[in-house]
Order: structure tokens, then C-alpha cells, then sequence
């Protein structure tokens, strides 16, 4: 081999040694960076469970009140009435006329097939009712809302449509209001065993 082919093929496996290295160099610091950041992610993990720990008690505090207050119903029927009884108390006694009701059946959300879903079972049962109140006044319409959400009710606005109805300061208003409950199994008639 002459001396600028050896020169040649020195130059050759330096440059080859120095691509690969430097290949191999790159990727292990890629590496080492996906690690130092996987690191830092179960660390951030770490410290959220050590305080959702923490805070047990208090969520413990939060459940128990929960079903403590949750009111119950034997169905969705029974829970509309008593919503709809509970809405037409409150608007009574802020003079609100409620001039349209109406009863919302749950939606079924329909998979890829164009079957209904299964409902995966929420915490909550809920039923709603769509009511339209037509030229009211906004100061007792909103005393009127807000007296319906309080928490230990369970009731909550959760459609709402205001628009002006051009007289005053009166509004015309659609509102879905849903009464949220756990539905307690009906008390079964049985055959009592007589001597």
C-alpha cells in the first residue's frame, strides 16, 4: 500500500470513528435527556400523591357530606315532580310566572353502530326540566336562580338562555334546570309467612 492510500485510509476510518461517535454521542444524550425528564415527571408524580394523600381526610370530609345530603328517589319520574314541585315553590314566592314546562328524557349517546351506548354508572342520577319564563323582572329572576342553586339542594341551571324582551329591564328566559339524586331501590311487597 503506498503512503497516500495509508494517509487515505487513515483519514477514512478517523472520519468514519468521528460520523459514528458522533452519532452514538447524540443519541446517547437523547437518551439520557428522556431519562432526566422522565425522572423529573415521576418526581412532580410523587409530590401530587404524597398531597392527595395528604388531603384525605378532607376528601373523606367531602364524601361523607356528600352522602349525607344527596337526596333520594325511588325514580326519575318521582325526581321530576319534586323538581318541578321545587322550582314552582321558588318562582311563587318571588311572584315569577313560569309559563311553559316540560319534562327532558335523558339523551342516549349512540355509538359507532348507531346503538345506544351503556351508561357507565355516575355518581349522580339526575332529571331536568326545561322551563320559559317571559317578561320578567332580572333582579328577582336572579334572586329566583340563585335561590335554586343552593348546594345542599342539588339542583343546578345547567342550560340557560337570556335574551332582552325589550320593555324595561325585563328578559325572556329558557332554562334547563336539573334536580342531581341517587335512585334508592323501591321498597318490595312480600308474602309475610302467618302460622
Amino acid at each position: 500500500m503506498k503512503r497516500s492510500e495509508k494517509i487515505l485510509l487513515t483519514v477514512f476510518g478517523v472520519l468514519f470513528l468521528v460520523i459514528i461517535g458522533g452519532g452514538a454521542v447524540a443519541m446517547g444524550i437523547k437518551h439520557y435527556m428522556a431519562i432526566l425528564e422522565e425522572n423529573d415527571g415521576l418526581r412532580t408524580r410523587i409530590i401530587e400523591m404524597n398531597e392527595a394523600i395528604a388531603q384525605g381526610s378532607e376528601w373523606q370530609r367531602r364524601h361523607d357530606w356528600l352522602d349525607k345530603q344527596v337526596p333520594s328517589f325511588t325514580s326519575r319520574q318521582e325526581a321530576s315532580t319534586r323538581l318541578l314541585e321545587t322550582i314552582q315553590k321558588e318562582a311563587d314566592q318571588l311572584s315569577l310566572t313560569l309559563t311553559d314546562r316540560q319534562f327532558l328524557e335523558p339523551v342516549k349517546a349512540l355509538g359507532p353502530d348507531g346503538l345506544p351506548l351503556e351508561e357507565e354508572g355516575g355518581y349522580f342520577d339526575h332529571a331536568s326540566v326545561k322551563i320559559i319564563l317571559t317578561k320578567v323582572k332580572e333582579q328577582p329572576l336572579f334572586q329566583w336562580m340563585h335561590k335554586l342553586q343552593a348546594p345542599e339542594g342539588f339542583l343546578g341551571i345547567t342550560r340557560l338562555q337570556i335574551t332582552p324582551a325589550g320593555e324595561g329591564k325585563t328578559v325572556n328566559v329558557e332554562a334547563e334546570i336539573t334536580q342531581f339524586y341517587r335512585e334508592k331501590a323501591s321498597a318490595k311487597i312480600s308474602k309475610a309467612n302467618t302460622p
